[in-house]
């Protein structure tokens, strides 16, 4: 897989992408939001489903994240 997102905090992710999944070579200069992440990966190229296998794998609950700003961050990081 050419997309990697890790987690760093509750809701911001660094992340790097490689062609074929994006247009070019790209990385986070300062760790993103979610749903930030997300839409700039697909603005990118890269298919939403690649995409949301990559961040399930950083984050097995960043759905729920983005569908609920109001979720409290967790005590582990």
């Amino acid at each position: 897989m050419s997309i990697s997102i890790t987690r760093i905090s509750d809701d911001l992710y660094v992340a790097s992408a490689t062609p074929p999944d994006v247009s070019a070579d790209w990385r986070t200069t300062t760790p993103m939001r979610g749903r930030q992440l997300t839409r700039t990966l697909i603005e990118m190229g890269a298919h939403q489903q690649d995409v949301g296998d990559a961040m399930y794998e950083a984050d097995p609950v960043w759905v729920q994240k983005l569908r609920d700003p109001s979720i409290l961050p967790s005590q582990t990081s």
